[in-house]
This record gives C-alpha cells, structure tokens and sequence, in this order.
C-alpha cells in the first residue's frame, strides 16, 4: 500500500489517496502530467510506502512538475 501526499498550488490545502502496486503509477503520471498538473494546481506530489519511506517526490518547478526522488 502507498499513500500518495498531494500539495495543492496557492495554498489551496492538501489531499491523501490510498493505492497498491496496480494503480499508483496511473495515480502517478495523472497527477504530474494531467490536466491538474499542466493547469498548475499541484504544487507537490509524495508517496509514502506503509514503512514511512519516501517512494517518490515530484514539485512544480516553472511551467511543469520536476521529479525530484527518485533521481534519473
């Protein structure tokens, strides 16, 4: 299980999906490259593995969201 941390832009709040092995990389590549994340509402997308580990981190940095963890 993944908990996936969604940090809104202009401090719009924040949200907390749940997702397995079989829906978090949809889950992921609609939150950093879907309509939400090209409009420029997100501001920071986390997912946390159910042993506190940070799995992935991606941040609005200029027009786009940058992958920050895990590094290419």
């Amino acid at each position: 299980m993944f908990k996936v941390y969604i940090t809104f832009a202009n401090n719009a709040g924040s949200h907390v999906e749940d997702h397995n092995e079989d829906t978090i990389v949809s889950a992921l590549q609609r939150l950093t490259s879907g309509p939400a994340a090209i409009m420029g509402m997100i501001e920071e997308v986390r997912v946390v593995d159910m042993d506190d580990c940070t799995n992935f981190l991606a941040r609005k940095q200029g027009g786009g969201m940058n992958v920050l963890y895990p590094r290419a």
